[in-house]
């Protein structure tokens, strides 16, 4: 019965994505009083300076195993890990505005959400956070087992001392790690992908809207109403999806080039380290693993943005249009024009975020392997 509730079929077009982002401290609420305020301001705070501790201790724990290869590339990529997480995060909270800004729009807008894609919007960042969790639990369950540090960080001990120094320590990377680290980054990509879907799902509408139309001199008026409301409609979306594009460009900028530089740094582990230490090599392919699930997961959702907002142009085409009035043929003209230049997710201006830019990314980090691998020969 409780799980029926949550996917509750009033509940609002991202009710679950954004309760997941005020729970990791991303995004108060407007209903605040000035005290709850203040306290969940500190929260965020909190959180923000126990992710920089983070990336700090672990930079610095790098920077000591410099002369060991494999604990120096198994460090450097989990802190990479980190470095894109909270990145992210920055660029979230400066572009916080324009997302809410976005959101209200939507929610007003009067578009309808079918319950199908709403539990889906919910359903995403759920199984992301399940299957995120229990692979990072996994590899920080073996480094328990064999008492290792989960990753190597500067501490103001030393945790190899005795059993109790170890555990304090691994809590700390715990605490530093999971929540202010990776279940922002699951939030934030929640409620990006959730706006995609619900532009994906609005554009299928419009299609089906378009091929419905037919037209007769006994419903001349309210055809014309209709069509005019499915323009609007077009014109609402484009201005939401530019609106979108341009508020994620630095995220996605950062999403991209994080899973080059994934690619490489597992290249080069996989060449580098011995067949003894398969744990390292194993919790290399995992962390790789999380990074490809979250790239293909932009990259699908952009691709077929670009798919069904071109979709239009062909869906206005298939329409009966041969026996409408001469006026409104040149309307559907100009939609189907308008159509014809898909609509897209910049990462940063320099690629557009669909399959191709993803198999590029791992191309690219391949690439810079080869590079270095040839330069190391």
């Amino acid at each position: 019965m409780a799980f029926a509730g949550f996917f509750s079929r009033r509940q609002d077009y991202f009710d679950v994505n954004l309760k997941y982002l005020f729970y990791v401290g991303l995004w108060p609420r407007e209903d605040f009083s000035r005290s709850q305020v203040i306290l969940y301001k500190t929260y965020e705070i909190i959180l923000h300076i126990l992710s920089l501790i983070y990336v700090v201790t672990t930079s610095i724990g790098t920077y000591q195993n410099k002369q060991d290869v494999a604990i120096f590339l198994s460090n450097l990529d989990k802190t990479l890990v980190a470095y894109n997480f909270v990145l992210k995060v920055i660029v979230f909270v400066v572009k916080r505005k324009h997302v809410e800004k976005l959101i209200k729009e939507i929610a007003t807008s009067g578009d309808r959400i079918s319950y199908n894609q709403k539990r889906l919007m919910a359903l995403h960042v759920i199984i992301i956070t399940i299957v995120t969790t229990a692979i990072i639990g996994a590899f920080s369950l073996l480094a328990l087992f064999k008492m290792e540090m989960i990753v190597e960080a500067w501490m103001p001990f030393d945790p190899h001392k005795n059993i109790m120094n170890y555990f304090l320590a691994t809590q700390i990377l715990v605490i530093t790690f999971i929540v202010p680290c990776s279940f922002r980054s699951i939030a934030m990509q929640g409620i990006v992908s959730s706006i995609v879907m619900y532009l994906c799902e609005q554009f299928i509408d419009l299609q089906n809207k378009i091929k419905a139309l037919d037209y007769s001199k006994a419903n001349d008026l309210s055809m014309r109403i209709e069509f005019k409301e499915i323009v609007k409609k077009h014109m609402r979306l484009m201005r939401f999806s530019k609106l979108l594009s341009t508020t994620f460009k630095e995220f996605f900028l950062i999403q991209n080039l994080a899973v080059s530089v994934e690619m490489c740094l597992n290249a080069m582990m996989v060449t580098m380290v011995d067949r003894e230490q398969k744990t390292l090599l194993a919790s290399f392919i995992a962390f790789l693993i999380i990074a490809l699930i979250n790239a293909y997961i932009y990259c699908y959702l952009g691709n077929e943005m670009i798919v069904q907002s071109e979709g239009i142009a062909l869906a206005a085409y298939e329409a009966p249009w041969t026996s409408w009035p001469p006026d409104m043929q040149k309307d559907l003209l100009i939609v189907i024009r308008v159509a014809q230049k898909p609509l897209s997710l910049s990462a940063g201006g320099v690629v557009t975020m669909s399959m191709k830019a993803y198999s590029q990314a791992l191309y690219n980090g391949y690439s810079i392997f080869a590079v270095l691998n040839d330069a190391v020969d």
